[in-house]
């Protein structure tokens, strides 16, 4: 959806942004680039049963970790080490 505005000859610039913004306003280009500026496209089902086992893992590691006696901030920053591979279990 492109809006073409051309300059008319001898037209002072001040004028022609007024009418290029007023034609655009018009056309709506602004009003649905601002409607699609944060949409977020559905993700697929494997991709959220993927994320939701990661998150149950991250919990349980949680878990375990408070378990041995950390705490809760601890035992969050191990979890999160655990998970990504830096140390091992």
């Amino acid at each position: 959806m492109a809006v073409i505005v051309r300059r008319k000859n001898n037209e002072p610039l001040s004028s022609f942004l007024y009418r290029a913004t007023k034609r655009i306003q018009k056309s709506g280009v602004l009003l649905q680039a601002r409607k699609n500026r944060f949409y977020k496209g559905n993700t697929s089902k494997d991709k959220r049963w993927r994320t939701a086992m990661q998150r149950l893992e991250m919990e349980q590691e949680i878990h375990k970790f408070l378990k041995q006696g950390y705490a809760l901030n601890e035992a969050v920053v191990r979890a999160r080490k655990m998970m990504k591979g830096i140390t091992k279990k």
